[in-house]
This record gives structure tokens, C-alpha cells and sequence, in this order.
């Protein structure tokens, strides 16, 4: 499986939630840069899941006008979801039952600690080797979504 995972781009410090928190116009461009220099290494993206909070939605909706696919909103990738969540879920995306079983290309949006911990975990890297700034996006390889059973293909910062 190939899996992308995209963090938010940079939001807003202050709204009267964390879940409201909106990006920023320098969010949204520094979004759209990293996408724009990935669409070659995306091309095989079938799915875009984010998480409901209103900047992965608003990151998500630039990947989806990029990418021509539908945002489909997933609790398991807010902030606080425990990582053992996560990798059910994206076992469960791990074939595309209208397609014969086909493998399933999927772009994940969310937020830290979740998007470094998790890839740190499933490349088996030294945990906060690789930093996850705002509008980060990671390309991984892994054949089962298990610790140390991916590889890192890039991960592109703006």
C-alpha cells in the first residue's frame, strides 16, 4: 500500500475552539505549493480522508480541487486519536471492495502529534527524526500497517 499524509497547513492561533481554528492565507498558499510540486508522486491517489477539524477540512479541500476526489471526513484522524485507532482504520482502506479488492491509494489530513508519531512508528524512524511543520506532506510504502514495516519514500516540507 502507498499512503500519503498530509498535516494542515499553518492556522490561525486564536478561534473559540481548536476545532474552529481556520488557515491562514499563507497556510492555504504553503498547502497548494506542496501539492503542486507532489502531483507527479500522487497520481495513484484514489481516497482523501481528513479530519473534521476545519483546517485538515480546509487542507483537504485544496488536495481534492487538486486531485479531482471527494473529501471524505474521518474522526479517527483528529489530534488526540491513539495511534492503535489509526492503523485499524487504515487497514480497513486497505483494499477498495468496488474494485475486486483492488489496493487503495489513500491521502490522509490531519494534525501532530498524530501525522510525526505515526509515520515515525509505521517507518520505524527515531521518534521527531522527522518533523511534521504545517503543510508536510509524506509518501510511505508498506505492505502491512504495522511499527517498522514502512518505508519513507519523501517527505516534503514547504
Amino acid at each position: 500500500m502507498q499512503l500519503f499524509i498530509l498535516r494542515h497547513g499553518e492556522a490561525q492561533s486564536v478561534a473559540p475552539s481548536d476545532a474552529q481554528r481556520q488557515l491562514t492565507a499563507r497556510g492555504r498558499l504553503q498547502v497548494e505549493q506542496t501539492l503542486q510540486a507532489s502531483l507527479s508522486a500522487m497520481g495513484d491517489v484514489d481516497c482523501i480522508y481528513a479530519s473534521p477539524y476545519i483546517r485538515a477540512q480546509q487542507t483537504a479541500e485544496i488536495a481534492s480541487r487538486l486531485l479531482r476526489l471527494p473529501v471524505v471526513t474521518c474522526g479517527q484522524l483528529v489530534p488526540e486519536t491513539p495511534r492503535s485507532d489509526v492503523v485499524r482504520f487504515v487497514d480497513s482502506l486497505q483494499c477498495d471492495p468496488l474494485d475486486e479488492g483492488a489496493p487503495v491509494t489513500p491521502l490522509l489530513v490531519s494534525h501532530q502529534p498524530l501525522v510525526g508519531s505515526f509515520v515515525d512508528w509505521l517507518c520505524g524512524l527515531e521518534y521527531g527524526r522527522h518533523v511534521m511543520g504545517t503543510s508536510a506532506l509524506a509518501s510511505i510504502d508498506a505492505e502491512v500497517i504495522a511499527g517498522n514495516c514502512g518505508a519513507l519514500s519523501f517527505m516534503r516540507q514547504p
